[in-house]
């Protein structure tokens, strides 16, 4: 009979050991998670900052036409630029 009690409570020690390296086990993944999503959470968050910056400080191309005259331009000196248009025709 006493060896039956030392079977049975060396398994029940055995299952509580068994029992709390699994829960540790389970807690550390769970956390690894946890913080891989927030990482990605933030990261998203920083991407998406990163793209709002760059539309409010983008500065708009300069619409060339095919003609290789800005018309937008404010400093675009009409004159030089029509007799350039004339001078491609000839």
């Amino acid at each position: 009979m006493s060896t039956f009690n030392v079977l049975r409570y060396s398994a029940l020690g055995a299952g509580i050991l068994y029992g709390a390296f699994h829960r540790q086990s389970l807690e550390s993944c769970h956390q690894e998670e946890t913080a891989r999503k927030e990482w990605v959470a933030r990261e998203k968050l920083i991407n998406q900052a990163k793209q709002e910056f760059a539309k409010t400080k983008a500065v708009a191309a300069p619409a060339v036409s095919s003609t290789g005259v800005n018309w937008e331009d404010p400093n675009l000196d009409i004159g030089a630029a029509l007799e350039g248009l004339i001078q491609k025709l000839d």
